[in-house]
């Protein structure tokens, strides 16, 4: 198994606390659940019918998660009593349909204590290290087989084999709009409420997993270390991988039934600043990436309807 000592690290230094119940107001925990169950369903989605292709898959139990931790402690009770929360640890908010969690019959507000019967161990006090361990838990299970979930009743659930993308998913109420650092998808709960279309809310979401999959963080860094420094090759590189992933969310997007060109609309409509400037491509290059990646797309599929992105078959050096 992997050491869960690393894990703290990797995620303490990339995730501050978060307070999901400050997202709407006042506390209005039936809008976030609303979009939480969006998220789920999307995330879902994406990331199974990707399954065939990706370089690393894990099982997806179809949830989203969150823990008594990361609420203010005025409104936790709110919130304990909205999703029904029975004591303290992760627990689920979202269910995504037709999922294994949902056909094992797991419920909202359910207390996940631990997967396979190892119990997921506390490993500090920042709010969301529990719910990344596990995730954890879950990268090393075999994506292929049938896995069991204990609640806090000590009831043990089975779940269907779901192999899919590795990457969790989790809904926000601050920060970026959108980020992924490798392991985890954040989706402000702002920008999910914003986008009515759930087309257009899978375009973010692929291009965010699109991150994770391409393995864009760990590339980074290394084709940093390997040019050195250099005043502008940050900015480029971080473009270089924009542009990627606005290329890989295509074919996620076709393989679960969402429409592609969703990202070209959204783009083309979106007003807010969702990106910056000075490190992201420009919009019009970005909608042009995409048709020209569509067109990629269908025409490999013509040839050969399994057949699987370049991108990540070959992948292009970061330069």
């Amino acid at each position: 198994m992997r050491c869960l000592a690393a894990l703290v690290l990797s995620f303490a230094s990339a995730l501050a606390p978060i307070s999901v119940a400050a997202a709407a107001q006042p506390w209005d925990y039936a809008k976030i659940a609303e979009q939480e169950a969006r998220l789920a369903a999307v995330s879902y989605r994406l990331t199974t019918a990707g399954a065939g292709w990706c370089p690393v898959t894990a099982p997806q139990p179809g949830w989203l998660l969150n823990d008594p931790r990361r609420f203010d402690a005025r409104k936790w009770p709110a919130a304990k009593l909205f999703y029904g929360v029975e004591g303290d640890g992760p627990f689920i908010t979202a269910i995504a349909p037709n999922s294994p969690a949902a056909r094992a019959g797991l419920r909202r507000g359910m207390r996940i204590v631990a997967i396979n019967g190892e119990i997921s161990p506390d490993l500090g006090n920042d709010p969301p290290i529990r719910i990344d361990v596990v995730g954890e838990q879950l990268l090393n299970a075999d994506p292929k087989a049938a896995f069991t979930v204990t609640d806090g009743n000590g009831q043990t659930y089975r779940l269907d084999p779901a192999p899919g993308c590795a990457s969790s998913f989790r809904l926000e109420d601050e920060g970026r709009p959108a980020v992924a650092n490798g392991k985890l998808v954040r989706v402000r709960y702002g920008l999910a409420q914003s986008i009515a279309d759930d087309d257009a809310l899978a375009a973010v979401v692929a291009h965010e997993l699109a991150h994770n999959i391409l393995r864009h963080r760990a590339r980074i860094a290394e084709a940093s270390a390997r040019q050195g420094s250099g005043s502008d090759r940050p900015a480029r590189l971080v473009r270089q991988t924009e542009l990627e992933a606005d290329r890989l969310s295509v074919w996620l997007m076709a393989d679960a039934g969402y429409d592609p060109a969703a990202a070209i609309s959204f783009w083309q409509e979106h007003d807010g600043p969702l990106i910056r400037a000075a490190t992201h491509p420009p919009r019009k290059q970005r909608i042009a990436a995409i048709r020209a990646e569509m067109a990629a797309m269908t025409a490999a599929r013509a040839a050969d309807p399994g057949a699987p992105p370049q991108l990540v078959t070959s992948p292009p050096l970061l330069e």
